[in-house]
């Protein structure tokens, strides 16, 4: 691939919770997650103190922090339940990331697609449109294009451990894996996956840190090549990604790259990333769309050669 002509796109949560026609519901934005996994697995997250619940609901990753560090070994039950619950999510035929997977067929599009959502919603709207999603090498035959995953999936497990989530308990900041990772897309396998595997999916925790306890190599390739893509394309267009400096493995290489930057997450989002271009991208091209996914999308689109 040449990354000095590629264009790619960066989808954070407010890209899927924007892209409409998800099937129940779209995936609730950060700090609305805590009530629904109170709902759905609340032996898990209804257990949390009132004081830890109250800080989760104000500001997720700072509740995902402050386990982490009081109570470590709490962190893998709620990684398990937390890929169980974005694995439930699926794109309806109006879903926007069905029509961006369309477009991206018609024209024959060879940008990258990068996701930093924990839930299967891009991968499978490319699939269900005919095109591969590919990490790594493409493949040989028909449409694809390359997906790149910096914070992991809930899908996506490590195989270099063996043994049961019942007869371990680990600490979910001082234990890692690494090793070859396998794609688990099958429903009721997933969920055995779940139950029963030592280690959670292969995600980074809901934290400011992004710390990772499984298939950890697989998120150092998957960030690296981040910075590959981000450093090489000509264009980078974000959306629903808001600006967190603490996040470095995503902000550096969006201060260093020379590409031109399309930022797209709502009125608020957008200010506070014009302030951020101000003092990080001086001198470089940087368009904001005050706007959301559904509203922007066509401008999107026609921007990207799409």
């Amino acid at each position: 691939m040449n990354l000095a002509t590629t264009n790619a796109i960066l989808f954070g949560a407010g890209a899927s919770f924007g892209s409409g026609g998800v099937i129940p519901r779209p995936p609730p934005m950060t700090n609305d997650l805590l009530q629904a996994l109170e709902r759905l697995f609340p032996m898990v997250w209804s257990d949390l103190s009132q004081n830890l619940r109250l800080l989760l609901g104000s500001d997720f990753e700072a509740g995902m922090k402050e386990i982490g560090e009081k109570n470590p070994h709490a962190l893998p039950p709620l990684q398990r339940s937390l890929a169980l619950f974005f694995f439930g999510f699926a794109p309806g035929q109006d879903n926007l990331y069905r029509d961006l997977a369309r477009r991206i067929k018609c024209n024959a599009w060879s940008g990258a697609l990068i996701s930093l959502n924990y839930e299967r919603l891009l991968e499978l709207s490319l699939a269900a449109e005919g095109v591969r999603p590919f990490v790594g090498s493409p493949p040989d035959t028909g449409p694809s294009v390359e997906l790149c995953l910096p914070h992991g999936c809930c899908h996506i497990f490590c195989e270099s451990v063996s043994g049961t989530a019942r007869g371990v308990s680990l600490s979910g900041s001082n234990v890692a894996t690494r090793g070859p990772v396998t794609v688990i897309a099958e429903p009721a396998e997933h969920a055995r996956r779940i139950r029963d595997d030592a280690f959670p999916p292969v995600m980074s925790y809901f934290d400011p840190a992004k710390l990772t306890t499984s298939g950890v190599n697989f998120i150092e390739e998957q960030r690296a090549r981040y910075g590959a893509i981000v450093r090489g394309a000509r264009m980078v267009a974000i959306v629903g990604v808001k600006v967190r400096p603490h996040d470095k493995h995503l902000w550096e290489a969006l201060a260093a790259t020379d590409a031109d930057i399309v930022y797209c997450a709502g009125e608020n989002a957008g200010r506070e990333f014009t302030t951020w271009t101000s003092r990080n991208r001086q001198g470089k091209v940087s368009e904001v769309l005050y706007s959301y996914f559904g509203e922007s999308f066509e401008g999107l689109c026609a921007r990207l050669g799409l």
